[in-house]
């Protein structure tokens, strides 16, 4: 099958579904919950290294600013920030469409469901267009790494118009006087994005949110208002609350209690967000039933598929 420009798959369970759908939201795991026993051993000296290489091959004014008087001088204090334990939560989807793999690993040993998910839709989310919480393939390589570096940077200072976290604060100063915590920010986000190169072939796409950078982002903003006393910010603190993602929960998964948190979608679910349902190979779940269930949520146009692996 071709692969519609936004659409992911994200592989689980039918109560899992049935959770999402009810409650309006998307489960994001705590990364320790996860398969890989390498995630987010991506390190300061990595960072450091692939700071100083973007540095060296590119020749855009704003990085070489940055890397000379927001960086270097601030090494010190970049590091001691950048070495804070962090606490990232991720929702996993994935490019490969009615994969076998993938449903042995993530869809109840074949007997869930793939979701398609139009993650152009969750983009529209205020928390997501800020950067807050990031969507982001899973890079498994330098040139991929260096890539997210320079676009999370770049996001911080020039992304989304309509909800800034830093309003319009002149760049040079801004640099100067807090771009190391940035940096910081940028650091311990690609510490959740970078993979080891064995799970290269699942093509991951990662919805992820960090609890400390939002916490360290509330604490600049008294800063950055008294420094910047006629610059208007936005209030994210609301914002935040109205995202839900400002509670830890915890769930029974796999017969396990994992620490979790979960993003409310109630705003976007009936505009798309799920396109499909894929029933798996050994799924005895009623299509007709799904069918009855998915309308009476008001998922009114959400295909109903099933798997073409044949497995006995």
């Amino acid at each position: 099958m071709k692969q519609e420009k936004n659409i992911f798959y994200h592989y689980t369970s039918v109560s899992a579904l049935y959770k999402i759908v009810t409650n309006n939201s998307l489960l994001l795991s705590g990364v320790q919950s996860l398969n890989d026993m390498e995630e987010a051993s991506y390190s300061i000296m990595d960072f450091e290294s692939d700071f100083k290489t973007l540095y060296e091959k590119n020749d855009d004014n704003f990085l070489k600013f940055f890397y000379e008087n927001g960086f270097l001088p601030k090494k010190k204090e970049f590091e001691e920030l950048a070495n804070l334990e962090i606490a990232p939560f991720v929702f996993s989807l994935s490019q490969k469409y009615d994969n076998l793999a993938h449903w042995d690993r993530y869809a109840d040993s074949r007997k869930g469901v793939c979701i398609g998910i139009d993650i152009s839709k969750l983009q529209e989310l205020a928390f997501i267009a800020s950067g807050f919480v990031q969507i982001s393939p899973i890079i498994y390589n330098e040139e991929k790494r260096l890539e997210y570096f320079w676009k999370s940077l770049a996001d911080k200072f020039f992304g989304n118009k309509s909800f800034r976290i830093v309003p319009e604060i002149p760049i040079e100063l801004l640099c100067k006087d807090m771009g190391y915590t940035f940096l910081s920010d940028c650091y311990r986000q690609m510490k959740y994005f970078v993979k080891n190169t064995a799970w290269e072939d699942e093509k991951e796409i990662r919805l992820a949110y960090e609890d400390t950078i939002t916490k360290d982002t509330f604490s600049k903003i008294p800063h950055l208002q008294d420094v910047y006393k006629n610059v208007q910010f936005p209030d994210v603190k609301t914002a935040f609350k109205q995202t839900g993602l400002d509670v830890l929960r915890f769930e029974l998964i796999n017969n396990k209690i994992r620490p979790c948190r979960f993003l409310d979608i109630s705003s976007i679910m009936k505009k798309g967000l799920i396109t499909e349902v894929m029933l798996g190979p050994k799924c005895e779940q009623s299509k007709k039933d799904l069918d009855l269930f998915l309308k009476c949520n008001e998922l009114i146009d959400v295909r109903i598929t099933e798997s073409k692996i044949k497995i006995r």
